[in-house]
């Protein structure tokens, strides 16, 4: 098993120990940012079977980590503990655990693992996307008004009513909207093929740097709002390329 993969499916293997027990939940960014003992665990278990292969490898973790940008080094790795925490700590099964490895700035390797359905989805630059080793390629072409479309609220109180305004406008094109509340395994549905577009603001690197390389390893287009995709901007659009301009353009407006 590749190192990223059994750093996280150990994680997640943690976190299904602790789920639907009593946990300790302290409150981040705001009441719907919230951070468990699990979180903790499991990202403890990641950087240790990480540390083992990379033993001088940098590490950006979602808790705890304060600096402004990633460092452009040979190895980094971007470590989501359990993405979808809020949904975790209220015993919702939609929360996956999210590497991913950086090099020079480049996103190289990605790891994502959902423990509810022991589904692993894992892509490499250059080499394909896969989930459980088989090989996956999102061809859905449909248009607009026959897509479904998922997306996240923001943990940042000023992009809101943006987010509310953007699922008003794209409800009005597509078959519906979804938030499941887990930007990896948002972007991973999207991979295979259960979603056809995804949108979300106010994202940190963690979120996404996984699930940016196996949706367009899957042959989803991957960029921004306004130009191409940036692990530092916050931001991302992805979608099937029958719809992804539109999506994007539809955004644009906003």
């Amino acid at each position: 098993m590749r190192p990223i993969c059994e750093a996280a499916k150990k994680a997640g293997e943690i976190a299904m120990h602790f789920f639907e027990k009593e946990l300790s939940i302290k409150m981040k960014s705001m009441r719907s940012d919230v951070v468990t003992q699990a979180d903790v665990e499991c990202q403890k278990t990641i950087v240790e079977v990480l540390k083992k292969y990379y033993p001088s490898a940098t590490f950006v973790l979602e808790e705890g980590y304060e600096e402004a940008k990633i460092p452009s080094v040979e190895t980094v790795f971007v470590v989501d503990p359990i993405d979808g925490t809020l949904n975790y700590s209220h015993s919702l099964p939609y929360f996956a655990v999210s590497v991913a490895r950086l090099s020079f700035g480049k996103i190289v390797e990605g790891a994502i693992y959902i423990p509810f359905t022991n589904e692993m989805f894992y892509a490499e630059l250059g080499r394909g996307a896969f989930l459980n080793d088989k090989r996956i390629v999102n061809k859905k072409r449909p248009t607009m008004d026959r897509s479904l479309l998922v997306t996240g609220w923001p943990y940042d109180e000023t992009k809101l009513k943006w987010s509310m305004r953007s699922v008003e406008k794209l409800s009005e094109m597509c078959q519906e909207v979804r938030i499941i509340g887990s930007s990896a395994l948002e972007l991973c549905y999207l991979a295979c093929g259960r979603f056809d577009g995804y949108w979300e603001v106010a994202l940190k690197p963690w979120d996404v740097a996984a699930g940016a390389l196996i949706a367009q390893e899957a042959g989803v287009v991957v960029g921004g709002l306004n130009g191409e995709f940036d692990l530092e901007s916050g931001e991302i659009v992805a979608a099937v390329p029958s719809i992804f301009e539109q999506l994007r353009s539809a955004l644009m407006e906003l």
